[in-house]
């Protein structure tokens, strides 16, 4: 059942209609028994990998729940110490090995034919290239429970004795494609609580369902194929051609996962439940540190909470920070630690990425340019500069600036390969010209005007949602609070356009999801 075809939307509204014709109290097996069946038409294997995870994971929440409630017996002070000490070792060592065994089974699928291939290079060994069905969203849900055990054994919330509540926490089907990474304390709770039929959230659902779908279908598919021509054969074009490719893949990315996401959270919102936001116009940033906080928002906390914070915390890098204060000047020592912290960090994301040199550099790319933000405002003091200014002109600079640095990084995390990716930014550098760039757009590349009419206005459509969201606007709630008329007419274009140029359009060819099987 491809997400991005009909029979998936209906059969996520057959769902909904099911979850409010059953008692509230047994709501949550319905969003259960609609998940499992989601998953198995990838087919069994794929669900089995789930099941697998779901089953380790949950009989692991167990015994950290049973060594995180331990207390000392003993009748001395200095036994329970020892006691509690020895309880946080055991603690630590099973945390360490379901965390380890999780993220094996990520590292075997995704990255087991890259690594073979690596060492038969290095070594000129023979070893077999290992190639795995990857299970659809496995990455999202790796990242959902692993958090789930590090709060269990911080003590952040008890684990979830019931296995088939645990389970819809894992497999709730919105979430399995796009994400978001929710947290077990927010999620949990909405989906067990059998919620109430409203009016408000079917309004608010669907909008946002046509929203996803109309930036999915017009924008990012129809970009697809181009941009896919630019990177696979980008040394036959000028280098403006290559630019423009990188740019538009940043549109098509953008909206293909926040699309996605619009699209599953719109249905997540017809059953009552809200999941965590995951984009917030990150386009309009005004520094790259801006654009991460604003760009797959769930991936950057998780980040932060159980990667950054432990790094920054460690031993070891205590021991750093402690040294550099001591031989450096106090202000440029503080930002040792945590740009180092946010290099790896980003380093982890490249890795994220998927398998290949490519991504990696584009973790790199990152980290480089973060790390560097964080050494600004010493650099600025010692050089005794002005603050920085706050202005409007100052502020579209790094707007400008900011996506400057988001197209280049995106070179690399589309390319097949680093040489691509450098061949591509060489030929941008080197032969930017102009002289065939009509006939490569508009001949060679397909950019008709039947594309133009598809994506400019669905474009305006986002950019002007967009921009009166950073104004404060919340858009859904404003057209619900209009008169009938003006929610029908938008409503009708919406539907009619949704009608004619997706799925009643013979000619419109369904794309996967860019982080479908990341």
């Amino acid at each position: 059942m491809p997400i991005t075809g009909l029979s998936f939307l209906l059969f996520a509204l057959a769902a909904v209609v099911l979850y409010y014709l059953f008692p509230k109290r047994l709501r949550q097996y319905v969003l259960l028994a609609a998940s499992i069946l989601f998953y198995l038409t990838y087919g069994v294997r794929m669900a089995g990998y789930l099941a697998a995870t779901i089953l380790l994971t949950y009989l692991f929440g167990l015994w950290l729940d049973r060594l995180a409630a331990f207390r000392p017996a003993a009748e001395t002070k200095e036994e329970r110490k020892r006691q509690k000490r020895a309880n946080d070792r055991k603690k630590r060592r099973v945390l360490a090995l379901s965390l380890v065994l999780n993220f094996a089974s990520l590292a075997l699928l995704k990255y087991g034919g890259f690594l073979a291939a690596a060492v038969n290079s290095v070594l000129g060994t023979e070893l077999p290239l290992p190639h795995f069905l990857l299970p659809l969203g496995i990455s999202f849900y790796i990242f959902q429970t692993s958090a789930y055990l590090i709060d269990i054994s911080r003590g952040k919330h008890r684990t979830e004795r019931s296995f088939l509540r645990y389970a819809l926490f894992v497999c709730y089907f919105p979430q399995l494609v796009q994400g978001p990474i929710n947290r077990f304390a927010d999620l949990q709770p909405q989906l067990t609580a059998g919620n109430d039929f409203s009016w408000d959230n079917i309004q608010h659902g669907f909008l946002r369902m046509l929203y996803g779908v109309l930036k999915k279908a017009m924008i990012a598919d129809t970009l697809a194929p181009i941009v896919a021509k630019i990177y696979g054969g980008y040394a036959a074009y000028p280098g403006i051609i290559c630019f423009l490719g990188a740019a538009l893949y940043c549109i098509q990315l953008y909206c293909d996962f926040s699309g996605g996401i619009d699209l599953m959270m719109g249905i997540s919102r017809l059953f009552g439940i809200s999941m965590q936001e995951n984009f917030c116009r990150p386009y309009f940033s005004v520094s790259l540190s801006d654009f991460w906080r604003r760009w797959h928002i769930s991936l950057g906390e998780w980040m932060k909470d159980y990667l950054f914070y432990p790094l920054a915390l460690s031993k070891p890098f205590g021991r750093l920070a402690q040294s550099c204060r001591r031989h450096m000047p106090l202000d440029a020592a503080k930002c040792i630690v945590p740009s180092l912290c946010t290099f790896l960090v980003f380093l982890a994301v490249g890795v994220w990425q998927g398998p290949g040199m490519a991504n990696i550099a584009y973790g790199l790319w990152n980290g480089f340019w973060m790390s560097l933000a964080m050494f600004r405002a010493p650099i600025r003091k010692h050089l005794r500069l002005s603050p920085e200014d706050p202005k409007k002109g100052a502020l579209v600079w790094g707007v400008v600036r900011t996506n400057l640095l988001v197209i280049i990084g995106r070179y690399f995390s589309n390319a097949s390969s680093l040489r691509s990716a450098l061949g591509m930014l060489k030929q941008t550098v080197l032969h930017f010209g102009v002289t065939r760039v009509h006939a490569a757009l508009f001949t060679e590349l397909g950019f008709s005007l039947s594309v133009l009419w598809k994506v400019v206005p669905m474009l305006g459509v986002v950019f002007a949602v967009s921009f009166a969201a950073e104004r404060g606007t919340d858009v859904a709630r404003w057209l619900c609070e209009r008169k009938w008329l003006v929610q029908f007419l938008i409503l009708f274009v919406a539907l009619l356009t949704v009608v004619l140029f997706v799925y009643g359009n013979a000619g419109y060819t369904p794309i996967a999801y860019v982080y479908e099987n990341v």
